[in-house]
């Protein structure tokens, strides 16, 4: 069922099928590494975090045409510190959604929800998850549903669309008219989609937690029953087991299993991770590398390592269901967590306990990869669930307010005001805040939920801010994206002209904007492309791109639009733009300028 030979990668199940690129996208998780998520539509390009050079223009028009189709719900303040900042997360600011940190809670759901098109036509692709959007090592499990009209078995699809529903109304702070926009849409041709149901199941529907009320998903009762979850707490992980009339087994973390010891004894066998296994990652015993730092040469979030995988099993007679997703057993995910699970039934033979954890060790199962763990007489040390601390708990409260930045000229600079409300810290508690951009000695103490930054240059202009959090003696640093008054309105449309220092970075550039439609890319398009004119020779490929770009896509032809604008005003511009091309762009425009935008 779970084979260790059937590995996924992420940025495999958001590729487009073949001839359809991806025309609206909406994610859950619970943290975020903002560099995760540039790297999904350019993947090849941010292969390393490490990228010393200024961000390319081709790169910037990659990131902003897929940011604009893109919406990512996190928690809020759960999104951790770039070691330096790029410009290519201005096209990203308006993809990022904080959700509120719920009562007792956190916002933990790892979904994606996409939607292809190719000539009006769409399809349909659901990945459920344990990961977050991040660079984390740890084992993980993503199940892929994708769209066949003539499916023979279809998902019943009331949990993910009154999922996707009501991502808005957990928006710690008001979404965007786009946003809402797309998000509304999505939900509703995602009602009428057919998700298959993968073989060998037969019958699935989805498990969405969203109000506290809800309580665990599964069966009663049954035969045997399995458990993977990372993190566990005693009453969660006791009723779970009680549901089993024969065979109850728990995989977790050995501080997992040594923190809910008596909610897991009458579990007949209870496994971890081989320590040969997470010694071959090169992770350290705890589960947890707690010894990153961020840019700050503080303490950064933890990092995710070995087991993080929440997978659940239940034999009952000659079927088996399995729950596979976010939530982990614990109290808290069933009650004041957002979580989100995916249930999937079929033959207990090929998708029973056994399959994924047979009783001899065999290589294509987990049997293979995990030993018994020897529980303590008693409970010892508490286990946060997701290691979140009580300093990282009142951060998230912080992040979870209203964030206002407001912006005033100040001649050829801006004054920035960073408000935040309610301004409620714990005693002993106090944060210092900077705009991502900004230097480290330029972050200034939080005062009665305000802070300020004199005179900065546009380039530095970011709604993301970083907050540094202290109190107890720890340290911690998570970044949030502030709402934005009296934002440039030549801010964002400038970045890419900024990025174009000569002619060969305005052809791959264009190429970028032009050749994803059409299967190429800048490799190959050079200053020959321009020699002998537009309209003879090699350069009729770029002709013919724009002209199809014109005709099937004249959106996308903005951006083309303000980018030329800004050039135009830049004393270089007959050395970056061939004067032929200006005369074809008119020409293009005039004929389109009213679909163009």
């Amino acid at each position: 069922m779970l084979g260790l030979d059937q590995t996924a990668l992420l940025l495999d199940g958001l590729k487009p099928p073949p001839g359809m690129e991806i025309d609206a996208a909406v994610g859950t998780t619970f943290t975020l590494d903002l560099t995760a998520l540039l790297a999904i539509p350019v993947a090849a390009t941010l292969a390393s975090d490490e990228q010393d050079g200024p961000d390319s223009a081709d790169l910037l028009e990659v990131v902003r045409r897929h940011a604009d189709r893109t919406v990512l719900f996190c928690q809020a303040g759960a999104i951790s510190v770039p070691p330096k900042y790029r410009a290519a997360l201005t096209f990203v600011e308006q993809s990022v959604v904080e959700a509120r940190k719920p009562t007792g809670g956190i916002f933990h759901p790892k979904v994606w929800v996409v939607r292809f098109a190719s000539a009006g036509s769409y399809r349909h692709r659901v990945l459920v998850m344990s990961r977050n959007l991040t660079f984390d090592r740890s084992w993980d499990v993503v199940v892929r549903l994708d769209e066949e009209p003539d499916a023979e078995q279809a998902m019943d699809n009331g949990g993910i669309v009154e999922f996707v529903r009501a991502l808005p109304s957990f928006a710690a702070r008001d979404l965007t008219e786009v946003q809402s926009n797309l998000v509304a849409d999505l939900g509703d041709t995602l009602a009428t989609a057919t998700l298959a149901v993968p073989a060998p199941f037969e019958s699935g529907s989805f498990a969405p937690f969203l109000s506290g009320r809800d309580g665990q998903p599964f069966r009663h009762s049954c035969d045997h029953a399995l458990a993977i979850s990372p993190f566990l707490s005693e009453d969660a992980t006791h009723s779970f087991v009680d549901t089993a009339t024969s065979r109850a087994l728990v995989i977790s973390r050995p501080a997992a299993l040594d923190a809910s010891a008596d909610g897991v004894r009458s579990a007949q066998r209870v496994l971890r991770l081989k320590d040969a296994v997470l010694d071959a990652e090169r992770t350290i015993d705890d589960t947890f590398d707690t010894t990153g730092l961020d840019d700050s040469g503080c303490g950064a979030m933890l990092q995710l390592r070995g087991l993080h995988a929440k997978t659940y099993v239940q034999d009952h007679g000659d079927q088996a269901s399995c729950w596979i997703g976010s939530a982990n057993l614990t109290a808290g995910a069933f009650s004041t967590n957002v979580e989100m699970l995916v249930r999937l039934t079929g033959p207990v033979g090929d998708v029973g306990v056994d399959s994924l954890l047979s009783p001899s060790p065999q290589k294509n199962n987990l049997s293979w990869f995990v030993e018994d763990h020897p529980l303590p007489v008693t409970g010892k040390d508490s286990d946060a669930e997701e290691g979140v601390s009580e300093l990282e708990g009142h951060a998230f409260d912080v992040a979870s307010g209203e964030i206002m930045l407001t912006l005033t000229p100040a001649g050829e600079h801006w004054d920035a005001v960073l408000g935040i409300t309610p301004w409620q810290l714990p005693a002993g508690m106090s944060v210092r805040a900077r705009l991502l951009s900004l230097r480290k000695e330029q972050g200034v103490e939080v005062v009665q939920g305000t802070a300020s930054w004199p005179a900065i240059p546009m380039s530095s202009i970011t709604p993301f801010v970083v907050l540094e959090a202290r109190g107890g003696g720890h340290v911690r640093h998570v970044l949030v994206r502030a709402q934005l008054a009296g934002d440039p309105e030549d801010r964002r449309r400038s970045v890419i002209a900024n990025a174009i220092a000569s002619r060969d970075d305005f052809l791959r550039y264009l190429a970028a904007l032009l050749g994803a439609e059409q299967g190429f890319g800048s490799a190959g398009l050079g200053e020959e492309f321009f020699t002998g004119g537009w309209i003879g020779g090699g350069s009729s490929r770029v002709l013919e791109n724009l002209l199809v770009t014109a005709s099937r896509n004249p959106g996308r032809l903005a951006s083309l639009d303000q980018t030329l604008k800004q050039l135009r005003n830049r004393a270089d511009v007959a050395e970056i733009v061939p004067e032929d091309f200006h005369q074809l762009w008119e020409a293009v425009y005039a004929v389109r300028k009213g679909v163009i935008g």
